[in-house]
């Protein structure tokens, strides 16, 4: 994968993991659009930013860690013909 940048502030690029469609007993097609969370892996992360006392912050997530996020949060973005999610630090629910 070449270079895609560096999200910047608090944010941090993720890219989420693609989800097989299951079928539920009664045999309505589950993927992951009807599912309340996702697993994701950080692509890349901001350096951090300046907080509301002017204290540096560094993020605590880094490359290539695997998190939990809410179906739907952050912005998604292609780039290079990849689908990733551009999403606050703070929108993370989990780290793995």
């Amino acid at each position: 994968m070449s270079n895609i940048g560096k999200p910047l502030s608090d944010r941090v690029l993720l890219k989420v993991e693609d989800v097989s469609e299951k079928k539920s007993s009664g045999g309505i097609i589950l993927n992951q659009t009807t599912q309340s969370v996702q697993n994701a892996t950080v692509v890349s992360v901001s350096d951090g930013f300046i907080g509301n006392n002017g204290d540096f912050i560094k993020l605590t997530v880094k490359e290539g860690d695997k998190v939990l996020i809410n179906n739907g949060s952050g912005q998604k973005i292609r780039i290079e013909k990849e689908d990733y999610i551009l999403i606050r630090e703070s929108d993370i629910l989990m780290l793995f």
